[in-house]
């Protein structure tokens, strides 16, 4: 069942990818020769107008051929006989599909959930096992009303305190279903890295319901989220060029195995929902990853747009087939070395 539904997310999100790019190809008279779901061989084709739309057998990726894109085509309906302007449109269409996909999955979550709202409360949202939080019975879900008799209303009030009685014990007074009570916690001196100095995660957030008037609110907290995470994605893509430039191998990258796990465990511990803002998250990965200036990729064939709209000069056909067929080897390559790494990554923990 997990298998499935990651295919279907999966499958969906290159879908909607390259109906960008078929939907600016239409709007711009590009003939589309084929539109694919999944990476040949053919299982099943039809062909509607002009257009042949096949589903096959590989299924993760999808394309969208375009007359005139790969050779030189002859005549209006050919992608390199249009302008650079409409050209470029037809380029980042995908990009642009998968943002938008991304802001209507987050808006979809929010318009169930509920959006942020702060409160003057801090609460426990995680505690990480055989921490002090967990050792002194700290639940996810308590509220922290006091540290050592000081009222607390801020996590960054919490994390100051903490940090003046390292080493020590801290009296807390936390609401627990209406009830209060005085637990004990070790304040470590130094915690391991990401865990803090007692082991919770904190925030003065809460979802508040959001009536069904006011559905604009969803829709604005659903793309701001996706422009958080794109800045996110694209910090940690900048990390992993560098690391990739100084010769080390990238540590955060996960390929299709490593998406199905975390796919899976998402399921698992938090339930469909968000699985399915995993997959908001993943398109804003897609679209960031596409407008990188690399070779095969979205954003690789935008340089040769831009080189047309600055010189006035269409560049060399065979020269750009020849990058594009590098760039898409040395991405397979990628992949396969980060495939490698997950199934590593999961032998190991077995």
């Amino acid at each position: 069942m997990d298998l499935l539904i990651f295919l279907i997310a999966l499958s969906v999100l290159v879908l909607v990818h390259e109906l960008g790019h078929y939907f600016f190809a239409v709007r711009s008279g590009v003939k589309v020769e084929e539109f694919g779901l999944g990476l040949p061989p053919r299982i099943i084709s039809r062909k509607i107008g002009q257009t042949v739309f096949s589903l096959n057998w590989l299924p993760i990726g999808g394309f969208c051929k375009l007359y005139g894109e790969e050779e030189e085509g002859k005549g209006k309906k050919a992608f390199n006989n249009k302008t650079p302007w409409q050209k470029f449109w037809v380029v980042i269409g995908g990009v642009l599909m998968n943002l938008l996909l991304a802001g209507i999955i987050f808006s979809g979550v929010y318009l169930i959930i509920g959006g942020p709202k702060e409160t003057n409360r801090v609460k426990i949202l995680a505690v990480v096992p055989n921490s002090p939080a967990a050792v002194a019975g700290l639940q996810e879900g308590d509220w922290i009303k006091a540290i050592n008799n000081e009222i607390i209303e801020k996590p960054a009030e919490l994390i100051d305190l903490t940090e003046k009685i390292k080493g020590k014990k801290a009296e807390l007074i936390i609401e627990r279903e209406g009830m209060e009570k005085k637990v004990d916690v070790e304040v470590r001196v130094q915690p391991p890295e990401g865990e803090g100095a007692m082991g919770v995660a904190i925030s003065n957030i809460e979802m508040q319901k959001i009536r069904w008037y006011e559905f604009y609110r969803g829709i604005g907290y659903g793309f701001e989220e996706a422009y958080y995470w794109g800045k996110i994605i694209v910090g940690g893509v900048v990390r992993v060029v560098s690391d990739l430039f100084h010769g080390e191998t990238p540590k955060d990258m996960a390929g299709p195995i490593g998406m199905y796990e975390a796919t899976s465990i998402i399921k698992r511990n938090q339930g469909i929902l968000a699985v399915i803002h995993f997959f908001g998250v993943v398109s804003v990965n897609l679209a960031v990853v596409n407008i990188l200036p690399f070779p095969a990729l979205d954003g690789g064939r935008i340089i040769f747009v831009l080189y047309e709209m600055i010189t006035k000069r269409k560049p060399n056909k065979e020269l750009e087939i020849a990058i594009n067929s590098i760039g898409m080897w040395l991405l397979l390559l990628l992949i396969f070395v980060v495939t490698v790494g997950d199934i590593k990554r999961l032998v190991l923990k077995q």
